[in-house]
């Protein structure tokens, strides 16, 4: 802060810097001291992707707000293509996000998916079918109780991100899966650590997740940004 200059102060998640009260977690843009609110979120997994559009060199941060817990704080670098990742069950409590960036140019577009978010209208993702997923778009369908495959494959050399709620949770709480296809390295089980939030990442234009959670549901929702193209996904059995 210059010298001598006044500072300002912002109330997380106040109505009146709210640009959404009745948030839907559909793609938003969030300028500094400005937030969105969901009333009531599920009871189960959802999973936030963040990403900071500022066109200059300013990391960013959020704030959320939920049930009267403290504050969580999330640093957003900037110049990320990759969004920054959290998953979490609210426990259907009311959620607040705010922009608490230090630097006035730093919009941040925030999104958040789960089964059971209002207006959230899945897609049918049938067992050995391709289903095309656009960015923002979600779909849904009903693993058979042996070991699954989900093929995710990107349709052009552009980065993709796909979100994975489904079967039992882990030693955390949640079940929720996050892989990126043409990221900048391979990471994930048997290598490197993978980001903060992500279960894998690969170089390659297409991942394979395995999993047998008996005839549990499988939520995917594209989380990529939305210059990317679209997202093949298949679900077939072994």
């Amino acid at each position: 802060m210059a010298k001598g200059s006044t500072p300002t102060f912002m109330l997380l998640g106040h109505a009146d810097s709210a640009i959404n009260a009745s948030w839907n977690g559909s793609p938003s843009v969030l300028l500094v001291n400005q937030n969105l609110a969901m009333p009531q979120t599920p009871n189960g997994t959802t999973i936030i992707a963040s990403t900071n559009r500022s066109t200059i060199n300013n990391g960013g941060t959020l704030g959320l707000t939920s049930g009267g817990a403290p504050p969580q704080f999330l640093d957003i670098p900037a110049n990320a293509n990759q969004p920054t990742i959290l998953i979490q069950n609210w426990k259907s409590n009311n959620l607040s996000i705010s922009n608490v960036s230090a630097n006035n140019d730093t919009p941040i577009l925030v999104q958040m998916v789960g089964p059971g978010i209002p207006g959230i209208t899945p897609l049918n993702l049938p067992i050995n079918t391709a289903t095309a997923l656009s960015a923002g778009q979600s779909a849904a369908g009903n693993a058979s109780p042996q070991w699954m495959q989900l093929l995710i494959q990107s349709t052009a050399p552009t980065l993709g991100i796909l979100g994975i709620i489904g079967g039992p949770p882990d030693g955390t709480g949640n079940n929720g899966y996050v892989i990126a296809v043409n990221a900048t390295a391979n990471t994930g089980p048997g290598g490197a650590p993978p980001p903060a939030g992500y279960y894998a990442t690969t170089t390659s234009n297409s991942f394979t997740f395995q999993f047998n959670w008996g005839s549990h549901q499988v939520f995917v929702s594209n989380l990529s940004p939305s210059t990317a193209q679209a997202l093949s996904i298949v679900m077939r059995a072994l």
